[in-house]
């Protein structure tokens, strides 16, 4: 049959945004790695406050993707 019924088109879209949220989510551990070596190697105090801030800004990405990995679940309990 040529046609796709609609459950199993849901299911098909969210297995992609799934793959596509770990494609993400290791792309952005690998920054992160890259962005630690970085700072290893940095001399420069303006390049340290630079790779400080990508740090948290890849940090707060990886907590993001991980989230919506695990379906919306709020991983603060504040």
């Amino acid at each position: 049959m040529g046609f796709f019924l609609p459950g199993r088109t849901r299911e098909r879209a969210a297995r992609k945004a799934r793959a596509a949220a770990v494609a993400a989510l290791r792309r952005t551990y690998r920054d992160l790695r890259a962005n630690e070596a970085a700072f290893q190697e940095a001399q420069d105090r303006f390049v340290v406050e630079q790779l400080i801030y990508e740090h948290a800004a890849l940090e707060c990405r990886c907590r993001a993707l991980l989230r919506e990995l695990r379906g919306g679940e709020s991983s603060c309990h504040r």
